[in-house]
């Protein structure tokens, strides 16, 4: 009977045993469920008419230099880009050794690579990884950096000149964008664009438009080629396949300079990093030189990295490909740059624009100063160092981000219509060419935006006045030299907040035949206007 028991209290101890281990194991995954992050992906909302995404905060692998060897204790530092003339510059920087020169290896992101799905990364899945620290930098765009925030701006790599653009089918004016279907890659650049046309013509994105985003420039143009959309907005070389539906170019960044690519570097690094940021900053400003100096060896040392269908830099035809690429991009140097950083009001300028624009679109903009956007400490410790001063100009030389626009070039003679402003009614003093308090104001927002970040675009005024009764009253030569004079207010207000004079045409007009010498308050109030017409150079 003991030895029965003895055997019992053996088999419950054993039992209990068991009991305790599967309980333990049970408790240590409930606590791991609650401390280990949730590998599920994580919905990112990008607000208005946009689905929302869902994005994983892993990288697609990093391609490093044909001799990056890991074990030779250089840290690494991980941008992510796109396939983009200006932003080759970092598959220079590669193939040149700047790199490994200033103390690093450079991994390279690049974004739809070879069709490859695995470096398939959404504008929102870029955002995350930069803004969580997975990467140390991505070159986008400064409308982006206004909606998402996702880190610091530490330099400019270039304003574009015409690489991003608008077609329609059918469609004259921006005017003309009422009721349209409107393709473009999502969270894009080129939705920005879009948006920033239908502010020119005060069309609201939610309600006078159909949007369509997609997932890429590809997929945006073949929705406007299948008859899907009625406009299409992207940038080169992919807009241009918008041409064998009988798409026309409707704006470009040409006209229209409102697209600023820029290095956003992630908090992370700025805060933790800061000695190998500057390295990247000294190695990508010494990488420019060298392709200001050498176009032909930039031009070689991109197409032998490899990928050449991704860069449309090939080896035979590196140095042509290259400039392809460039022409129509306005690169930022280390002295641009410089200027730049050193007054910071047009950048901050730009970002609050940009922020305008994506709210009046229905987007949710990121919280916080505008001012806090950006460092301008890497480009100033960069500049004082002679020896990345670049003796030389890029392929396009016409970088310019204040006011102050050339317009040496414009031929009034060859303007075409892009958009009548709907800003049309302004107040003037009684009896006056005044323009009142209001008046300016409208013009400040209407206006300015669009003029002092255009090159190629002219403004005609036109202004009217009634006439009044009974005959006799006024000469038709008064009339119109007082319409001529309140148009001519409106340009004065305009030049004395830095617009060239050159850039408008003033014209007068007489009202409707049948309103001269009217004495009918009604129809005198019709014919009080200012007209705005922005004509552009060419598309």
């Amino acid at each position: 009977m003991d030895k029965l028991n003895q055997t019992r209290i053996i088999f419950i101890v054993i039992v209990g045993l068991a009991l305790l281990v599967v309980c333990g194991a049970l408790a240590f995954n409930f606590i791991k469920g609650l401390t280990t992050p949730d590998s599920t992906p994580t919905p990112i909302a990008s607000g208005g008419p946009n689905p929302t995404p869902v994005v994983f905060l892993e990288s697609p692998a990093p391609i490093f230099a044909p001799d990056y060897d890991p074990d030779d204790e250089l840290p690494t530092y991980i941008c992510g880009a796109d396939a983009f003339g200006s932003y080759f510059t970092l598959q220079q920087m590669q193939m040149s050794g700047q790199d490994v020169e200033h103390g690093f290896h450079l991994g390279i992101v690049p974004f739809y690579l070879d069709d490859d799905p695995s470096y398939t990364v959404s504008e929102e899945q870029r955002t995350a990884l930069l803004e969580n620290g997975v990467w140390d930098c991505l070159l986008t765009t400064l409308d982006s950096v206004a909606l998402t925030s996702p880190g610091i701006v530490t330099a400019i790599v270039d304003e574009s000149a015409g690489a991003d653009q608008l077609w329609g089918r059918d469609i004259d004016t921006l005017n003309d964008l009422k009721g349209a279907r409107i393709a473009f890659s999502r969270g894009s650049v080129g939705e920005y664009f879009v948006y920033y046309a239908l502010s020119i013509a005060r069309l609201n994105p939610r309600f006078d438009v159909t949007l369509l985003p997609q997932d890429s420039v590809a997929a945006a143009v073949e929705t406007f080629n299948s008859g899907g959309a009625d406009a299409v907005a992207g940038w080169e070389p992919d807009i241009y396949e918008a041409e064998e539906s009988g798409g026309q170019p409707l704006l470009s960044s040409k006209q229209m300079r409102i697209v600023i690519d820029v290095i956003v570097t992630s908090r992370q690094s700025v805060a933790n990093r800061a000695t190998e940021v500057q390295f990247f900053h000294d190695a990508w400003f010494a990488t420019l030189k060298d392709q200001v100096e050498d176009l032909d060896q930039a031009a070689a040392q991109i197409a032998a990295w490899g990928h050449n269908d991704w860069s449309f830099v090939y080896p035979d035809s590196a140095r042509e490909d290259l400039e392809l690429w460039l022409e129509n991009v306005a690169q930022a140097d280390l002295g641009d740059n410089t200027v730049v950083m050193r007054d910071l009001e047009p950048i901050v300028n730009r970002l609050q624009i940009a922020q305008r624009v994506w709210a009046a679109s229905g987007l949710d903009v990121a919280d916080g100063e505008v001012d806090d956007l950006v460092e301008p400490g890497f480009v100033s410790r960069s500049a004082a160092q002679a020896n990345l001063q670049a003796r030389g100009d890029p392929v396009n030389d016409t970088f310019s981000i204040s006011t102050k626009l050339d317009v040496s070039n414009i031929d009034a003679a060859t303007a075409e219509t892009l958009v009548v402003l709907p800003c049309r009614r302004f107040a003037f003093l009684p009896e006056s060419t005044e323009l009142t308090l209001e008046s300016r104001r409208i013009l400040d927002e209407c206006v300015m935006p669009t003029l002092s970040q255009s090159v190629g675009l002219l403004l005609e005024v036109k202004g009217s006045s009634a006439w009044p009764g009974p005959p006799g009253t006024y000469s038709r030569e008064g009339i119109l030299e007082f319409a001529e004079a309140r148009a001519q207010s409106v340009v004065d207000y305009l030049v004395s907040q830095g617009i060239d004079r050159a850039r408008f045409i003033v014209t007068g007009t007489l009202p409707p035949e049948e309103h001269w010498e009217t004495e009918d308050p009604t129809l005198q109030a019709e014919d009080r206007y200012v007209e705005m017409t922005l004509v552009t150079m060419g598309r």
